[in-house]
């Protein structure tokens, strides 16, 4: 199994863990957590590493995915988001980001070759979308 499946598999645990507000989450407890989800999804049974949760977090606080997720540490041992909206699932499209789609959705819909037909239909809805949102702003 790639690497990235397993990443993503822990980034979307460390995400669900740290929005239950009702628990505190030690870097232990994420390990472990990350742990079960790899062996309930993908029977891994080898279990995560601490040094790999570390790095795990150090990526989702970082512009590398996009997520720039305000993780923060409190007393010096429990894990949290610093917003309790948060999470890197529901992350909305910023304004520059729908215009950028809208042109990209402009230079799809001028392709004229059978993998473009396609798609219409979910250009379609996308340029929907994005035509209402920018409007709405």
């Amino acid at each position: 199994m790639p690497a990235n499946k397993n990443a993503l598999i822990r980034y979307k645990t460390i995400d669900n863990c740290l929005r239950n507000r009702y628990k505190r989450w030690t870097l232990e407890d994420l390990v472990d957590a990350c742990s079960d989800a790899l062996y309930d999804m993908e029977g891994i049974t080898k279990g995560v590493c601490t040094r790999t949760v570390q790095m795990d977090i150090q990526i989702m606080r970082s512009d590398k995915l996009g997520y720039n997720a305000p993780i923060v540490v409190y007393d010096k041992i429990y894990y949290t988001y610093a917003d309790p909206d948060y999470s890197i699932t529901e992350m909305p499209l910023s304004m520059d980001d729908c215009k950028l789609l809208k042109e990209a959705i402009a230079l799809l819909d001028n392709l004229d070759n059978p993998e473009a037909a396609k798609t219409r239909k979910v250009l379609a809805k996308v340029k929907t979308r994005l035509t209402t949102i920018l409007n709405f702003v």
